[in-house]
């Protein structure tokens, strides 16, 4: 691309990077995701594969289920398997150096569910197609509305994608599903910055609410004084998780109920403190419903765009 200099070039090489390790990612995902399995380990064995090959998890995989639309991660030891009707969303980020790639993909085994996974892929690939500098935001939310309504079903416009920054997984520009988005910062793409585009379609309404299950968190501030105990337990989570998103399965590497217990006693005590924040298990409000998601990351340059995952 020749608007990118060469910090740019090192900084895109790092983008693609991730990139490619986030497509070996889903597609280990998706030989993993099967009938009877459970889904710890397979976003256990997910994370490790981007570890090893030379990539950071940006955050915590998210394998949420059937009416859940996202942030549900297995905990740790978590029980939950994989049911013959279920619809995952299996959402990974990755990163090199703060230099974040996010992207989903659906998995389903039956095949009344093939017109809804297909219409959030189907959206995505839209969506990307008509994206280049300059393009309005609200053009691509029409774009993933049409679609999606057009094969039956409902977009969900609580959620929406989000432009990417170094360390920053939602920069403060969001990418619409729908075309009645109101914007109140950027209502463009612009040249030289990166997106992730993700639709997700209902088979209900499509409204939203958050859950009483948070496992997801991130550390908003660094603790004040000298309180031993705080401090400590912050330094020790800091030094592993950093300023990303983190699973209570990132903080320890001792896969027993005693250490699940003394965690997330852990993420409590810095709940309580708001040195920490949670991340609510999104679910669409009838639990009748099924979700869908597809997401790919993309940088938008001055006269093309290039799809990173």
């Amino acid at each position: 691309m020749s608007q990118i200099n060469t910090s740019g070039k090192e900084i895109l090489s790092k983008y693609r990077k991730a990139g490619r390790i986030s497509k070996s990612a889903k597609k280990l995902a998706k030989k993993l995701i099967q009938p009877g399995e459970n889904a710890y380990e397979i976003v256990e064995e997910i994370e490790n594969k981007i570890r090893e090959l030379g990539g950071i998890p940006a955050f915590p995989t998210n394998f949420s289920v059937n009416y859940e639309a996202a942030h549900y991660s297995p905990e740790i030891l978590d029980t939950r398997i994989i049911g013959e009707r279920d619809v995952i969303k299996l959402d990974l980020g990755v990163h090199i150096d703060g230099y974040i790639v996010d992207t989903a993909v659906t998995v389903s085994f039956s095949d009344d569910t093939d017109s809804l996974v297909n219409s959030t892929k189907t959206a995505l690939t839209k969506a990307v197609e008509n994206v280049h500098a300059g393009q309005k935001l609200k053009t691509i939310g029409k774009i993933i509305e049409s679609t999606i309504t057009q094969a039956g079903f409902n977009p969900i416009k609580e959620l929406s994608g989000h432009q990417i920054k170094r360390y920053v997984l939602h920069a403060g520009v969001s990418v619409p599903n729908h075309s009645g988005a109101q914007f109140l910062g950027a209502s463009e793409f612009e040249s030289g910055k990166v997106y992730a585009i993700e639709p997700f379609a209902s088979t209900m309404t499509g409204a939203i609410k958050e859950s009483e299950v948070s496992n997801i968190f991130r550390i908003i501030k660094k603790p004040k004084g000298n309180h031993e105990k705080l401090n400590k337990i912050f330094d020790d989570f800091y030094q592993k998780v950093g300023i990303l998103p983190f699973s209570p399965r990132f903080v320890t590497d001792k896969n027993t109920l005693a250490e699940k217990k003394e965690i997330n006693k852990k993420i409590q005590f810095l709940l309580k403190r708001k040195i920490i924040m949670k991340y609510p298990v999104l679910i669409e409000k009838s639990k009748r419903a099924l979700v869908s998601q597809h997401e790919h990351t993309v940088l938008v340059g001055k006269s093309s765009v290039e799809l990173l995952t």
